[in-house]
């Protein structure tokens, strides 16, 4: 082990020496004596704590013990199987998930979570289609994707995968087609069905590490999508939009309440008051709630910070910027779907 530095600025107001991560998030750190600076002159990824404890003439253990606990650190020497091509591609992935490594886990070990895991992605259209380029960019290894729908030109203002000349053909084709150009190394398959059912969900969840659920019609959809989540141990995630305000939420079934617990605590939620007659979402909007449900995906797979719309419903308000917690639920013990689920596995 060969612990490094993670890029800070540095710097000294009388006897504090303070080390700025980023935007509002620093560390302050007593250095009366210079010894701490002198520490971190060492932590340049050449040498082991022991060779830097003999250099400085102290027990360098506890020092960098604490300074790992902070965030400050990972290992340059950490093993990987990266080759030259993915250092290149993933470069800007890896410096994000560096920020959350350590001298335990390093960023090659959560990137590694990504490219094995195995993501099952319901619609390729409005929420999908950001979902999806965002998955293949960060390399998330395994992709299953469901449509039945066929491109429309009206979809072009929001769904960035499609071009006009896809115009009348299958969205799941092209879609699998379009993330294997961004990144060819992913193991796509793609599936032209209906959900009619929790069974018609049910195959695609055998060895799956996650749901996106991206179909929002009809409106029991999610409430099948939930019931083949449960019976398979396997967490859900959804977003989509209202009028002015983009949601999105999901559950850990056995750990948070499902689709119907939230049905249950919130009241039935008819068409009318969950999605408006016409589709008002624009680009950026469309985007925005993607890239939102997208963020949350990472941090399931990854665990480089824990989930926050798990039993949760989150908004952003696209008037005034505002994102707030717009409901939680908890798991009811006599849900008929999820009342008696497995523990997380």
């Amino acid at each position: 082990m060969r612990p490094i530095l993670k890029p800070v600025d540095e710097y000294r107001v009388g006897d504090t020496l303070r080390l700025v991560r980023e935007l509002g998030v620093w560390f302050d750190l007593d250095d009366a004596d210079g010894g701490v600076a002198a520490l971190l002159g060492q932590l340049d990824g050449t040498s082991t704590v022991e060779e830097i404890g003999a250099r400085l003439a102290i027990d360098a253990a506890p020092a960098i013990a604490a300074l790992d606990d902070a965030g400050l650190l990972e290992d340059a020497d950490a093993p990987h199987t990266l080759t030259a091509d993915d250092h290149e591609r993933y470069a800007s992935n890896l410096a994000f998930l560096s920020t959350f490594a350590s001298l335990t886990t390093s960023r090659y070990a959560l990137h590694a979570r990504l490219r094995a895991a195995r993501v099952v992605l319901l619609g390729v259209g409005g929420l999908g289609s950001t979902l999806l380029l965002s998955l293949a960019g960060a390399g998330v290894g395994h992709l299953t994707l469901l449509d039945v729908d066929r491109v429309e030109l009206r979809n072009l203002t929001r769904q960035f995968l499609y071009t006009e000349a896809d115009v009348g053909r299958t969205k799941v084709h092209r879609a699998g087609a379009r993330a294997l150009a961004v990144n060819p190394t992913l193991d796509i398959r793609t599936v032209e069905r209906l959900v009619t059912c929790p069974e018609d969900v049910a195959p695609l969840l055998e060895d799956a590490d996650l749901v996106l659920c991206g179909i929002d019609r009809p409106r029991q959809v999610r409430h099948w999508v939930s019931r083949a989540c449960v019976a398979a141990g396997v967490p859900f995630l959804s977003g989509g939009m209202t009028v002015t305000k983009g949601v999105y939420f999901g559950f850990t079934p056995g750990r948070d309440g499902c689709m119907e617990c939230w049905e249950a605590h919130a009241g039935p939620l008819d068409d009318a008051r969950v999605r408006p007659p016409v589709n008002r979402a624009m680009g950026p909007m469309a985007a925005v709630v993607g890239g939102l449900v997208g963020v949350e995906a990472l941090r399931v797979l990854t665990g480089f910070a824990p989930p926050v719309s798990m039993g949760r419903v989150w908004t952003v308000d696209f008037a005034t910027g505002e994102t707030t917690v717009f409901d939680e639920w908890t798991r009811r013990e006599d849900c008929p779907a999820c009342g008696n689920a497995a523990a997380p596995r």
